[in-house]
């Protein structure tokens, strides 16, 4: 490479880190260190009744709204105790697909209407040695998606149809 050629391509890597380092400064484009920060969780107590209104479990959950938050989902916990889990809610109710990538640990992935109805319980295994996750994928419809530790909703005997209540206090 000649010497005319290499000032232009360090010209332009010098134009382009100007341009990144203003983005930033102007808050056009979030830090390097803010990509990927899923920031704070809101907490909430979920109660899972059957049709006789009938307490069948409780399960204190992480909250993730943002959109990152929903990205990262349980993949940077690593572990999660029983009683515990993370809660998704939408806008509106639709079908979601969730993806087991970087898990450690295998889940129960539980799809709830609006009406507060459970709709599906779907099971998930860890990925294995090798296996990245992104192939275990598990779909239902509803406005929230719940997740907790597989076989949480079998030892409670909760079962589609039961209710599931949020209590954000």
């Amino acid at each position: 490479m000649n010497r005319g050629r290499v000032l232009n391509v360090l010209f332009a890597l010098a134009v382009v880190a100007l341009a990144l380092t203003t983005a930033v400064a102007t808050g056009v484009v979030p830090p390097p260190a803010t990509l990927f920060d899923t920031g704070e969780y809101d907490h909430a107590e979920i109660a899972i009744t059957n049709n006789c209104s009938q307490e069948l479990g409780t399960v204190d959950v992480r909250i993730a709204e943002s959109r990152q938050q929903k990205i990262v989902g349980l993949s940077e916990t690593p572990t999660l105790r029983n009683g515990s889990g993370m809660l998704f809610p939408y806008d509106d109710s639709g079908d979601h697909t969730y993806v087991m990538r970087g898990m450690d640990y295998p889940l129960d992935i539980v799809f709830v209407g609006g009406d507060g109805r459970i709709n599906a319980i779907e099971s998930a295994p860890a990925p294995g040695p090798n296996q990245d996750g992104n192939d275990i994928q598990r779909t239902g419809t509803g406005k929230y998606v719940l997740e907790v530790p597989r076989g949480w909703m079998e030892s409670h005997e909760i079962d589609v149809g039961h209710s599931v209540t949020i209590d954000r206090s």
